[in-house]
């Protein structure tokens, strides 16, 4: 009797009427038998979530996974015989590659002038090594037009180029008077190609003028290291950078405002002379009346090496895990495929999920949905659907079965940022990103504190049940979801020369945006070198 009183009531819920917008998708109850699975699916992961087992595993075990590494491969086999144990279909690796592997080796810094003091950095991804300690000036280079340029000639031979004052946002405690005179938070937008023309200009001048390195802020509090790559598309850079913790980076930038100041970096890296081999893990829960229309759940499975990659995005893809497993444990039956992504090489700009979808390409239109979850542990708390109000009204009775259980607020039509969603934009798939609370995750993602304990269990394990129910709930729709505009993707690198080597699924058949993941240089478009 509870049970049919509770599917009663579910229908009501969400047949209540609602104001359509011309274009929008018909309005359809949720069926009582889908409402009722829902909460089987809820229900298997309340009892008996694998996530935390999982993800400590993956964290403890395997380690970080920077793209290209022996830890990413070992993770990619890892969570496809993972798929293969929980009973799910075509669980497979599907092969792209990358220009070059790099590997973090040793580095060391201290201020040497105007007096000695020990600075704490890491070498910036794929970035070379300084072939021994090399000893210079710190500069600072203040030009917005190749005119201003001339006036550093001559001046940066054997020097280390700083970008300008240190950026960390203040405490919210602190006083306005204190505050005072702080430099304003960097801005995106204006002529964003006009920038990336100058700041191409600035390096090849750096670079001609004979500068040894770069030195870039962490933007990040209590001596944490920042980390994205130092160039674009796997390539090494020309120049050496160093990110270094906003507490040294602020002390050179007080020191050079008295005066000289010289510092000295030793720094070794390991490069690999050819192309390396990565992978997408790809499995599947195989549709019982339209197999080939797809919803597609996912998240980046590689990682920044300083810390483990727990929060970035560790939790994302256990709870893609996790949902996969109780969506087979439970026992229901989706009328299309739900496949489970885990792309790789997100952190250097979303590369492994724009080679899925290129590899992909004629099974686009059949691609009903994609949903990312890359935000850290923090509870999701609703959908960004990237400003597509026509999918408003069908979303929220996607979300009705489980929306008051799991505490989501209403649908959002947020355009969220900085992750692998936005590579099926350009195809223009309903592709979105859950929102979530941050949870400190602007403090320690990248970061060396980017660990295991940094985990709510009971947060990320909400999160896989959204995923889950969101997953069988659209692939019980009647109908695929919309197309949306043909558009290129948002917030990432232009993309470069990695392409894919195979897909045995394909041959077969991340201006800055509300809740958006951080301005990564590595996906935020000219950040890196407009930092230059």
């Amino acid at each position: 009797m509870k049970r049919s009183l509770l599917a009663l009531s579910l229908l009501l819920a969400v047949a209540a009427p609602a104001h359509a917008q011309p274009g929008s998708v018909p309005s359809r109850p949720i069926s009582p038998e889908v409402a009722e699975n829902t909460k089987k699916i809820i229900e298997q992961i309340d009892k008996n979530s694998q996530l935390m087992l999982n993800l400590e595993y993956m964290c403890d075990v395997i380690g970080p996974r920077l793209t290209g590494s022996a830890n990413l491969k070992r993770a990619n086999e890892w969570t496809r015989e993972k798929f293969a144990a929980y009973g799910l279909d075509n669980a497979h690796l599907e092969p792209w590659k990358i220009n070059r592997g790099w590997t973090r080796g040793t580095v060391s810094g201290k201020i040497v002038a105007p007096t000695e003091h020990r600075i704490l950095l890491e070498s910036a991804g794929w970035s070379p090594g300084t072939d021994g300690a090399k000893r210079g000036k710190v500069v600072h280079i203040e030009a917005n037009t190749a005119a201003e340029l001339d006036a550093y000639k001559g001046k940066l031979k054997g020097a280390w180029i700083i970008s300008g004052p240190v950026s960390v946002q203040p405490n919210p405690k602190t006083t306005a008077e204190t505050t005072k005179g702080a430099p304003p938070a960097r801005r995106r937008g204006g002529n964003l190609g006009a920038a990336m023309d100058f700041a191409r200009v600035r390096r090849e001048f750096v670079i001609k003028e004979g500068a040894v390195g770069y030195l870039r802020d962490s933007n990040k509090e209590h001596g944490l290291v920042n980390m994205t790559s130092s160039g674009q598309d796997f390539a090494i850079s020309k120049l050496p950078e160093v990110f270094l913790t906003t507490e040294s980076y602020g002390l050179i930038w007080r020191l050079l405002k008295r005066g000289p100041v010289t510092v000295e970096i030793d720094m070794k890296n390991a490069i690999t002379d050819g192309e390396v081999e990565v992978y997408n893990t790809v499995a599947e829960l195989k549709g019982t009346e339209k197999p080939d229309e797809i919803v597609v759940i996912g998240g980046h499975l590689d990682s920044w090496d300083l810390g483990t990659g727990a929060t970035d995005n560790g939790t994302g893809t256990m709870a893609v895990l996790e949902a996969a497993r109780a969506l087979k444990a439970s026992g229901v039956k989706p009328k299309r495929t739900i496949r489970f992504v885990l792309f790789t090489g997100e952190e250097q700009g979303l590369h492994g999920s724009k080679v899925y979808a290129k590899a992909h390409e004629k099974e686009l239109d059949k691609l009903s949905a994609v949903l990312v979850h890359d935000m850290g542990t923090g509870r999701v708390t609703s959908i960004g659907l990237q400003g597509r109000y026509d999918l408003r009204e069908t979303m929220d009775k996607v979300v009705a079965p489980f929306q008051r259980e799991l505490g989501l607020e209403e649908i959002s039509l947020r355009n969220m940022g900085g992750t692998d969603h936005l590579s099926f934009h350009p195809a223009g798939v309903p592709a979105f990103a859950v929102v979530q609370h941050e949870a400190e995750y602007r403090k320690t993602h990248h970061t060396e504190s980017d660990t295991f304990d940094k985990v709510y269990a009971d947060e990320v394990n909400q999160g896989a049940k959204v995923l889950a129910a969101w997953a069988y709930n659209v692939a019980m729709l009647p109908d695929l979801l919309p197309r949306g505009p043909k558009r290129p993707a948002t917030g990432t690198r232009p993309t470069g020369p990695v392409a894919a080597t195979g897909s045995s699924s394909a041959a077969a058949s991340k201006p800055g945006t509300a809740n958006a993941k951080p301005a990564d240089a590595a996906k935020a478009g000219a950040a890196s070198e407009l930092s230059k």
